[in-house]
């Protein structure tokens, strides 16, 4: 299994809005994508090839705690959270997500104060 940390508070994935000038995302997903962009490759390094074939991922999410919170768990949904990574990470982890053959997915928050951050686990199928 091949395993990376990104340094960076997952953000479940929003639906994009419309416009009359076309579909755009907003809001703190934007800036996810955005960040995601430049992290990407400092993460994975220099001259990475993307995964090729079926695929099993592990991921680890540790969402940033807001000062005052009642909530167990991270009110997003697992599979949004998922979704933001696994498009962030098409055609550099690999190639596209479709070829995600197996998922497990955990979310908790990260620690009291600390900057959230995931992990992402592939194993070649």
């Amino acid at each position: 299994m091949y395993e990376w940390t990104f340094p960076i508070s997952p953000i479940a994935a929003s639906r994009p809005r419309v416009s009359k000038h076309g579909a755009y995302f907003a809001g703190p997903y934007k800036k996810f994508r955005n960040e995601m962009i430049d992290l990407v490759p400092e993460v994975l390094g220099q001259g990475f090839f993307p995964h090729e074939g079926s695929l099993h991922c592990d991921i680890e999410l540790y969402v940033k705690q807001p000062q005052k919170t009642k909530l167990d768990l991270p009110r997003a949904d697992v599979d949004n959270f998922i979704k933001a990574i696994f498009d962030s990470l098409n055609g550099h982890l690999w190639e596209d997500d479709r070829q995600i053959k197996s998922v497990y997915a955990s979310k908790q928050w990260a620690p009291k104060g600390e900057e959230g951050y995931f992990t992402i686990g592939v194993n070649k199928l």
